[in-house]
């Protein structure tokens, strides 16, 4: 209930600040060029809060946050008096007709650009990219436990995002790349993962998990310290120093695929299959039981044996602080702008052409879930996830779509060469069609988030 909340909650707050900031860029172009402004409203339907400023727009809110728009004066909606024809949208050139509706996108790129540069100073907590146990494409690549990850395609790494974006735009094109890595010993190396071996029956959300790609975590095996006398796995025979090997007749290799195997268990008897001094034993667990100091958890009674202090030590130092000066983090907040913006659009195209499948698609769910997990994890992840929003808002809303700021500049440009206003008739139409796209589009985005909550 706690997750929802919060959910609900930081979705109103990325949507209002990214609409609000959006429709700004409308409005303040259209003030500049004397343009009369109704209404400046955040979220769609009927105002449940508004007030006029002195140039008398109604400033307002409405309670779908989903969207909001910037209504101006304009001969084609009504009917204007001599004296404000000069006030109106439709009175001013092609040119400044087109900056008011490039504004809202150009406020987003803005947006998201000053988000990155106080991410980049207030410094983001990372974990250097560093390689687990390596399976399937990555092993057979020669690529071993813990090479830190340096560069793809020649594009220098630093993050694990970094390295996501990467790999999933070019397994989905099928494309090798070259990696350069650093190894345990310091010494870099260039290898090639050959995602060409990717069968096409393989969907991006199985990329990563078919390429082998693992992060890398301390080494804990599946080996039991004390247990508590009064829990399931001490009656049932289990001592300190017993190593699991198979749960439910599941193999398990270390303490990660014990917890994993345990959390899949609902009811019923557990079989624990173990060694100790050598010999192999199997024993019945007649079921989990409340953990006493959380009754709301369900427990077997087990944990595990401490790591060595070298694999904590060598864990501990792989994380940092990705952060710069206020002058060092505005080249970087452009650059970082930039391979956003970069995999954005490859990967919109990629949707376009069919190359990408539409279960990539997400909507406010997601968002709402995503935005959540972010301002958990701290106020930088927030200010990355917000400008990454926002960077995609300016972009979606730059497609020539009618309903879209695209296609309102789509429509522009045709009357500049058509050298006439377009006919209502023709304007209507395509705004039914613009409309009926976005909605498909929004059914399938509400559609895959349903999914993925179900899954």
């Amino acid at each position: 209930m706690t997750d929802f909340i919060g959910s609900i909650f930081w979705l109103i707050v990325t949507l209002g600040v990214l609409v609000t900031f959006h429709e700004l860029g409308h409005f303040w172009v259209a003030r500049k060029f004397k343009v009369k402004v109704l209404r400046f409203c955040v979220g769609f339907g009927k105002p449940i809060w508004s007030r006029y400023d002195r140039h008398g727009t109604e400033i307002a809110v409405a309670p779908i946050p989903l969207g909001g728009y910037v209504k101006m004066l304009d001969e084609r909606d009504c009917d204007v008096s001599q004296e404000e024809r000069s006030l109106t949208f439709n009175s001013k050139t092609y040119g400044q007709k087109m900056l008011i509706m490039v504004a809202g996108p150009a406020f987003n790129f803005i947006l998201a650009i000053a988000l990155y540069w106080l991410m980049f100073v207030v410094g983001k907590d990372e974990i250097k990219p560093t390689l687990g146990e390596p399976t399937r494409l990555m092993q057979q690549a020669g690529f071993q436990a813990k090479d830190q990850l340096l560069s793809i395609d020649g594009q220098a790494i630093r993050t694990w995002s970094d390295v996501s974006l990467s790999l999933i735009t070019a397994g989905i094109d099928r494309r090798d790349i070259n990696v350069t890595v650093a190894n345990a010993g310091g010494s870099q190396l260039d290898r090639t993962l050959p995602l060409s071996q990717v069968p096409d029956s393989v969907a991006e959300e199985e990329l990563i998990n078919h390429i082998g790609l693992q992060s890398y975590r301390v080494p804990v095996p599946a080996k039991m310290a004390e247990l508590d006398a009064d829990l399931p796995a001490a009656k049932a025979g289990l001592q300190a120093g017993d190593v699991i090997t198979e749960i439910n007749g599941q193999p398990v290799a270390d303490w990660y695929a014990v917890v994993n195997a345990i959390s899949d268990i609902s009811t019923g008897p557990i079989t624990i299959a173990y060694q100790r001094d050598g010999e192999s034993f199997i024993t019945t667990v007649p079921a989990l039981v409340a953990d006493p100091d959380n009754p709301e958890r369900k427990v077997l009674g087990i944990r595990p044996a401490q790591p060595s202090q070298a694999e904590r030590d060598y864990y501990t130092q792989l994380f940092f602080k990705l952060s710069y000066g206020p002058l060092e983090s505005i080249p970087q907040a452009f650059m970082q702008m930039g391979k956003i913006t970069s995999k954005s659009l490859e990967m919109m195209w990629k949707l376009i052409t069919g190359k990408a499948s539409i279960k990539n698609l997400s909507g406010p769910i997601t968002i709402a879930q995503v935005a959540n997990d972010s301002a958990a994890r701290g106020f930088s992840w927030y200010l990355s996830f917000l400008a990454l929003v926002s960077l995609s808002l300016g972009i979606i809303n730059l497609v020539p779509i009618p309903m879209l700021d695209g296609g309102q500049m789509l429509f522009l440009t045709i009357e500049k060469f058509k050298g006439s206003p377009l006919s209502q008739q023709f304007e209507m139409k395509a705004q039914l069609i613009g409309m009926f796209l976005l909605i498909t589009l929004m059914s399938l985005a509400f559609y895959n988030d349903i999914l993925r909550s179900v899954a």
